[in-house]
């Protein structure tokens, strides 16, 4: 089973928590419905159940490795364990909670032991002050590859806490569930998290309360 992942079905990596509803997304009782034909191997139900989530899981998986080149393959490996496990899914939490987790899962398994540098700060530049046009883009893009070096500085376990809570707007005890910690340990790894990126962001506040904020785009 494979999805085509176009560039214009997928929105940006780093979309902020605080986004309007989609009035396009399907509602909780046409989710129900598709997941019960999906299950009776309906491919339209397939099709739109991938549509309609691909943008966050795409996002979610970006966040948790950076700009690796199999993200897609990633995503693509989430939605076929997913949908091969949906005589699983009870619907004890939202399908998309559920299909997170199974995201998550599948970026983990990914995801080598091993720590990069910590990469200089001086090395991006200030971002740019309050202008239209080409500058605030070109600021947005390098806030962005800040953000992105940040993350991968920190342990797997602790990312993943801090991607889904403070990017994601999960709160501690779905995320336990997500990646099947105890709430106490993901707000342990959230705390670590946060206390590791204010410490290398002494010099850049804005950047810092934007991620504590969980508007970066």
């Amino acid at each position: 089973m494979i999805f085509l992942l176009t560039k214009p079905a997928v929105p940006s990596t780093m979309e902020g928590v605080r986004t309007m509803t989609d009035p396009s997304r399907p509602t909780a009782p046409e989710v129900a419905a598709l997941v019960d034909r999906a299950r009776r191997r309906d491919p339209d139900a397939f099709r739109d159940l991938f549509q309609a989530n691909v943008g966050a899981v795409h996002r979610v998986v970006r966040r948790m490795v950076g700009a690796r080149p199999d993200v897609e393959d990633l995503v693509q490996t989430a939605f076929v364990e997913a949908f091969r496990s949906l005589p699983d899914f009870r619907g004890d939490a939202l399908f998309s909670t559920w299909l997170t987790r199974i995201a998550v899962r599948v970026t983990m398994r990914s995801v080598r032991r091993r720590h990069p540098p910590a990469t200089p700060l001086d090395d991006v530049a200030e971002p740019a002050a309050e202008t239209a046009g080409p500058e605030r883009v070109a600021a947005a893009r390098e806030t962005l590859a800040l953000v992105e070096a940040l993350l991968a500085e920190l342990r797997p376990k602790r990312r993943a806490a801090f991607v889904l809570h403070v990017l994601e707007g999960y709160s501690m005890e779905e995320v336990a569930a997500i990646v099947s910690a105890s709430t106490s340990a993901v707000k342990v790894r959230v705390h670590d998290a946060r206390r590791h990126i204010e410490r290398r962001l002494k010099q850049r506040p804005d950047v810092a309360a934007l991620i504590q904020a969980g508007g970066v785009s």
